[in-house]
């Protein structure tokens, strides 16, 4: 691979390959392409409902945050900050932790490279990759570099280039794989895939969360626990100045350094790289993204990225970002202006620093070097400006850590052992065995976190002679769509339908019943967005169910309030004021519709095709199941029989019982 001058010139000393330079053209291609279609996205009911709610949110922290104006309103409101950041991460994954493997030594020639397992978590290990200079005198400036979603992990070639430029120039680089990547990946299991297929690392990210979710945990803590284990074993390298320590990384390593930032004190400089932008902007443009970087409660707490560079301060603080990154500039400028008015508050003014690379979202050669420029003078340590041969870095294979591994447990085996441990013993503090029905509904009400609203409600009459379709609005700002059948002359019953079964299927279920209601909770039928709403980034259910967790709710409590107000407005149309309501749901709406019944004093209820039980998709990891049934916590505090049991046994049926991969099975809850 020969490399060429930079694009524009400049004073830069580090070159650039051409695998670089055709990767980053392509990139600024697929930035103009890919928005034209934004506002016809954002036309969709649920899209609309959350752009609502996630400037309804901006604005509130711009009142709060303007009002902040002396030196010591700087500091309180920086204090403040930490404090709700660690209480929206929550606590960090315990147990002891302590071996280490030194697996090889490479030898670049003027850098040294050592493979590292560092155990983070019980039988747990990180796979690392140590770079230092080739004779090291003295302790060093070192970086804790943290990885993007690159399924390389930390052999992606932005990546080495770093480790070797910052060796190459004077420092240590400690790298490792995050979950999901590199030594750690997760093999696709699903039908059709071979040995070899391993999930996306988004993908494996967001089952990873949903695993953890069960028994009250998500991503960010075991991935933090990661972080804080691996600067651990970087502080105790003799090679390493623990007085001059930096992180960086770049998108969801980015993320992951802004994290550490406002985490751990041990951490003196700070340099996230394409993530630092505003909440609203980010979420208009490609809607939330993964697990790690949905903090639960976070926008309700009232944070936003730049909170993560005011909880830093004064530490010097670099943020680098591009300017045709998914990541929206403008929105990076924002969050820049209030960090820097927070930091010449603190009169920090000259530690806070931008830099745009005119490129598509990555870590490339200009910012790279931007970055241990700014980490080298704030530890007043000169840049020799080394250049590099990018012809001879270190390939995937050189910089495995496996070698033998009789140490060290199989990296998936023991991640998900850990996983189901922790579900086994989570479930320990579950409800009583036999829980009431007042049980039940406050513990749904808390962990679904539901709101009731008054229904408004429009009605149009359809074509056909005794159906409506009716506009219903659970809470301001929504509309959903339902439509209404009557079938008897007297209202004595009403079915109300969740989601769409197939005809057939509905004219069984409707038997018997004066009136049919059928109604599509939010985020189903008509209002489910375009599958392209997030260009192609993450499906649009996970990511408005990661939206709904930093906001504090959740996609499925929003689904069962509508069903709620469904019932209400039925109670409502003349003729049927005392009519008994039943309930109908299959699949994922079958669980909407038990929720419901629990919480909305159903009649009846007829679960079609339910999932048996959430400790099955603990235990086998896979599943087939929609995102927004997994609500932080609640299997951790009741499962679906505990439901059901609280039910009056005649009002609840049952049509077929499916396991964690929707395969039915002979399963019973009584």
């Amino acid at each position: 691979m020969k490399s060429c001058e930079p694009r524009g010139g400049g004073d830069t000393m580090f070159k650039v390959s051409d695998w670089e330079e055709s990767a980053t053209k392509a990139r600024e291609m697929s930035y103009i392409d890919a928005y034209p279609e934004i506002e016809e996205y954002h036309q969709n009911e649920l899209l609309k409902y959350l752009d609502r709610r996630n400037t309804e949110y901006l604005v509130a922290r711009k009142r709060m945050t303007k009002s902040i104006d002396t030196a010591e309103k700087a500091q309180a409101y920086a204090a403040d900050v930490r404090e709700r950041f660690r209480r929206c991460l929550g606590s960090l994954p315990g147990g002891r932790a302590d071996r280490v493997y030194v697996t090889k030594t490479l030898d670049q020639g003027g850098y040294m490279i050592d493979t590292v397992y560092i155990e983070s978590i019980p039988e747990q290990f990180l796979t690392a990759n140590f770079y230092y200079p080739k004779g090291v005198k003295a302790p060093l400036p070192a970086f804790l570099f943290l990885c993007g979603h690159a399924s390389e992990g930390k052999a992606a070639v932005p990546y080495v280039s770093f480790c070797v430029e910052a060796a190459m120039n004077g420092c240590c680089v400690l790298i490792f794989d995050p979950v999901g990547q590199g030594e750690r990946r997760l093999r696709n299991t699903g039908e059709g895939t071979g040995a070899e297929d391993f999930l996306d690392p988004v993908e494996a990210h967001c089952k990873l969360d949903r695993q953890l979710s069960l028994s009250g945990g998500h991503l960010a803590q075991l991935m933090m626990k990661d972080n804080v284990k691996a600067l651990d074993y970087l502080l105790s390298r003799s090679e390493v100045d623990p007085a001059k320590v930096a992180v960086t990384g770049n998108s969801g390593g980015g993320t992951m350094a802004a994290y550490m930032g406002a985490y751990d004190d041990r951490i003196q400089v700070v340099a996230p790289c394409c993530y630092i932008t505003e909440l609203r902007a980010l979420l208009y443009r490609i809607l939330a993204q993964d697990a790690e970087q949905c903090l639960p409660s976070f926008m309700l707490e009232g944070l936003d990225h730049s909170d993560l560079v005011t909880a830093a301060a004064p530490k010097p603080y670099l943020i680098g970002s591009a300017m045709f990154d998914f990541f929206p500039i403008d929105g990076t400028r924002d969050a820049f202006i209030e960090a820097q008015k927070m930091y010449r508050l603190l009169g920090a003014a000259d530690r806070l620093d931008l830099h745009v690379s005119i490129a598509g979202h990555g870590m490339w050669r200009d910012m790279r070097e931007k970055v241990i420029r700014f980490v080298l003078h704030h530890f007043h340590s000169e840049f020799p400006g080394v250049e590099i041969d990018y012809a001879r870095l270190p390939g995937e294979e050189q910089l495995l850590c496996r070698t033998d591994q009789s140490a060290v447990p199989e990296a998936e085996k023991a991640l998900q052992d850990w996983i189901r441990s922790r579900s086994t013993e989570r479930g320990k503090s579950h409800l009583e065995e036999n829980p009431t029905r007042e049980q039940i509904r406050k513990t749904l009400t808390e962990r679904l976190n539901i709101t009731l609203h008054q229904p408004v409600v429009q009605t149009q009459l359809t074509d056909a002679e005794g159906e409506k379709e009716i506009i219903l609005s659970p809470e301001p700002g929504l509309n959903i769509v339902a439509s209404w059948k009557k079938k008897a002359e007297i209202g004595q019953n009403i079915l109300l339908i969740v989601g769409e079964p197939d005809e057939l299927r509905a004219a069984e279920v409707s038997a018997g019943f004066s009136a049919v209601m059928t109604v599509h909770p939010r985020g189903t039928g008509p209002s489910k967005p375009n599958a392209r709403s997030s260009f192609g980034i993450f499906d649009p259910e996970t990511a408005s169910n990661y939206n709904m967790r930093m906001l504090g709710q959740t996609l499925q409590g929003m689904r069962v309030t509508d069903v709620l107000a469904a019932m209400r407005l039925a109670k409502t149309i003349p003729g049927y004021e005392n009519a008994e309501i039943s309930l109908y749901g299959k699949e994922e709406h079958a669980l909407t519709a038990l929720y419901a019944a629990a919480l909305g004093d159903a009649d009846g209820v007829v679960l079609d095709r339910l999932l048996y039980s959430f400790r099955l998709i603990a235990e086998h990891g896979e599943h087939a199941w929609g995102p927004a049934i997994f609500v932080l916590g609640l299997p951790e505090r009741m499962d679906i029989g505990d439901v059901i049991s609280a039910l009056p046994k005649d009002r609840v049926k049952v049509h077929g019982v499916l396991d964690h991969m929707k395969k039915e099975g002979a399963y019973e809850w009584y």
